[in-house]
């Protein structure tokens, strides 16, 4: 045993080259996560997380509280952080368009590392799967040297409802079976790296806690369902244009949560929500799916040390946006809310990060390819040009570095973008531009979004016209977090609209950090 541990610390100390990288990502989650309760406690209510692998990522992490995606679905939110270019650059608004045939041929993170030597890995979800959203193979494969998925006749897809408590007796499930498959692969790379023969950058997309939410039974026991409450604002905030409201069909096609099934005709309309013992299983599903993806990167996490591999990689973990469970009697994503679009993020970066750190600094999803790149030493990613289509490699986001060299730094950016579209079509054949944005600025203490409509200028291009198609959004999140009281036809607030109204259209550059 000694030996053994011997050449261990040996292969670590005379390991050379860069670092590698583990890219975790989560689908659906929201920072429902132990490390993040207190600072949830404002925005949402939920019980204590049982999560203790994320929370000892954090540990040694830079933990981002306040981290926004730039687009609160799966695809646009995926192909804005994978390219580091914001929705109206990638053009990618919807889950049937793929962004190197309509915004441009542009440098992924997993990409970027493959053209420097690394060997690149998918395993599970990491763009959006598919042939529509991410080209031949479905996975942007040019982004890859290799991928994998589990074979859908190993695992259990569920029984058909939003949510189920799994029994043994069933096939394991896709999460479980894909982690097996990231523990073998790093057994088989852990011996070339650990001499500096070859980096890795793996990407692990786990499919839960998206719908449906299935879990295995015994984690449904970490939550009592006396420990579950029912959202504390299960109303639309008061004065909100209609626009702004989403319909929540993702949930509404399963069995159990029909209009049928559920006896009402109107649900899904505002305020016409799920009956409160449906909202309470949910609530709880959620949770339970959570920790049970929890454990699985945490038996990945424990490998990574016992082959010492730890030593030489960075660890990102991110959901790709946020959720809502209830609240404002919304489910699922697809709106400009803050619930919806801020989502767990943290780094962990070999001596840089290792006794933990934390930030309440505005970041954005736009701004994790540029870290990375700094973080393994290469060369800083150059400013993208205002119009970028035309060019592979630049980012619209900024290395969070600094962050990590002085978490409260006040030179960073004081604001941050995200936009929902809403409408019709505005061409026969471009389902990815319709004719309502809502585009929205988020400051430390306000929310400002405006629902304005698009102009179409042919081919795969658009701009915002700025004329309002429904009235704006105003919300004070220092005494408002919930997000619950639209104040944007209140006087006393009218200096601040127009200040918010006059950052929002002059858009992200004008936000960048000072230095």
């Amino acid at each position: 045993m000694l030996g053994v541990s011997f050449l261990l610390f040996y292969l670590i100390s005379v390991s050379q080259g860069r670092k590698n990288i583990l890219f975790i990502g989560s689908d659906d989650l929201r920072p429902n996560l132990g490390v993040y309760n207190d600072v949830n406690d404002d925005i949402f209510n939920s019980p204590e997380m049982v999560t203790p692998n994320l929370d000892k990522l954090a540990s040694k992490s830079i933990v981002f509280d306040h981290a926004y995606v730039q687009y609160a679905v799966c695809s646009p939110s995926r192909t804005s952080m994978l390219t580091s270019r914001r929705p109206d650059t990638t053009h990618i608004t919807d889950l049937q368009s793929y962004f190197r045939e309509i915004g441009g041929n542009f440098t992924t993170i997993p990409q970027f590392f493959k053209n420097h030597q690394y060997t690149s890995i998918n395993v599970g979800k990491i763009f959006h799967h598919g042939a529509k959203a991410s080209g031949p193979g479905g996975d942007d494969d040019i982004s890859w040297s290799e991928k994998f998925h589990a074979d859908g006749n190993d695992i259990y897809h569920g029984n058909g409802n939003s949510w189920e408590a799994v029994s043994k007796n069933e096939k394991p499930l896709k999460d479980t079976v894909e982690a097996n498959w990231v523990i073998q692969r790093l057994r088989e790379l852990a011996p070339s790296a650990l001499l500096g023969e070859e980096n890795f950058f793996l990407g692990w997309g786990l499919h839960k806690p998206h719908l449906p939410f299935i879990f295995p039974e015994e984690f449904g026991d970490l939550y009592p369902l006396e420990s579950v409450s029912l959202p504390r604002n299960p109303h639309a905030p008061f004065q909100m244009p209609d626009t702004a409201w989403s319909e929540w069909e993702g949930l509404r096609k399963y069995d159990d949560c029909s209009k049928e099934a559920i006896g009402d005709e109107h649900l899904g309309e505002i305020n016409a929500t799920l009956p409160d013992f449906k909202v309470l299983e949910l609530r709880r599903a959620y949770y339970s799916a959570i920790s049970y993806i929890d454990m699985e990167i945490g038996r990945v996490l424990d490998e990574l040390e016992l082959l010492g591999l730890a030593e030489n990689t960075i660890i990102a973990f991110w959901g790709d946006h946020g959720w809502q469970l209830g609240e404002h009697s919304e489910w699922c994503k697809q709106t400009n809310f803050e619930v919806a679009t801020r989502a767990p993020l943290m780094i962990h970066i070999p001596q840089l990060t290792d006794g933990g750190l934390r930030t309440k600094k505005l970041v954005e999803f736009v701004d994790i390819f540029p870290t990375l790149v700094e973080a393994t030493e290469f060369p800083t990613l150059e400013l993208c040009p205002e119009m970028s289509n035309e060019t592979e490699l630049c980012t619209e986001g900024s290395s969070l570095l600094p962050l990590v060299n002085d978490p409260q730094t006040v030179t960073w950016k004081d604001s941050v973008f995200w936009q929902y579209r809403r409408g019709e079509k505005v061409c026969q054949d471009c389902t990815h531009i319709m004719s309502i944005m809502g585009y929205s600025i988020r400051t430390d203490a306000y929310r400002f979004t405006e629902w304005v409509g698009i102009t179409y200028l042919g081919g795969n291009n658009y701009e915002p016209n700025w004329h309002y198609k429904d009235h704006p959004e105003l919300y004070d999140l220092i005494n408002d977090p919930e997000e619950n009281v639209n104040l944007y036809n209140d006087p006393a607030y009218s200096e601040v609209k127009s200040q918010l109204r006059k950052k929002l259209r002059a858009g992200w550059r004008e936000a960048l950090p000072s230095v």
